[in-house]
């Protein structure tokens, strides 16, 4: 069927109005992706902030109370960062926060993540493990930590502690998180540490 001229020229109008939105919606949503992934990161490092750490724990709470499956919460105190910001300044200290970061997700299964959620302080979530296989994983991550030189600071040293907590539906992210931090101030308040650099 022949339109006439001027509904044919209006259909034509709208469709370009309409792909016109498509691009712009399109735009709009990977820019959406953008600033969700900018909200979910730290920066310096590039691991996941606090606030997505918490979101993933609170995920793993909810797959847990419909799927049978084990999932624990590992925090680490990495000491030795105040040395090496002592004698590098902030960029010496940026570059060791990117080198934990970047060890830390290489110790880490595809299924794992990794945040920076304190100054000093990082944390895993560890799917489909039990209690015993965080604790190796945790211990892992340790001893890859340990094993990172920084050069331009010739004893530049880290020391990390840990704590493990087991995700377990009943407790929110919030308590789960603190339960691990009450672990990791024991760790802490016994002096036992892995030890990076030379001595």
């Amino acid at each position: 069927m022949d339109l006439p001229v001027e509904q044919r020229s209006l259909v034509m109008r709208l469709s370009e109005e309409v792909a016109a939105l498509r691009r712009a919606l399109d735009a709009s949503q990977h820019r959406i992706a953008a600033l969700e992934t900018e909200a979910s990161e730290e920066p310096i490092s590039g691991l996941l902030n606090r606030r997505a750490f918490l979101r993933e724990i609170e995920r793993a709470i909810a797959f847990q109370t419909r799927y049978p499956m084990t999932c624990g919460i590992g925090l680490l105190d990495v000491h030795g960062l105040d040395a090496i910001r002592n004698a590098e300044g902030q960029s010496g200290l940026n570059q060791a926060l990117r080198v934990v970061g970047a060890t830390l997700r290489a110790g880490i299964r595809s299924c794992d993540i990794a945040a920076r959620t304190g100054n000093e302080q990082f944390a895993v979530v560890l799917w489909n493990s039990t209690p015993a296989e965080c604790c190796h994983r945790i211990h892992g991550l340790q001893r890859a930590i340990a094993g990172v030189e920084f050069p331009p600071v010739p004893l530049a040293c880290l020391a990390s502690r840990s704590s493990v907590v087991m995700i377990e539906p009943g407790p929110t992210a919030e308590e789960i998180v603190a339960a691990a931090d009450r672990g990791l101030l024991e760790a802490i308040s016994s002096g036992q540490a892995m030890m990076s650099g030379r001595s």
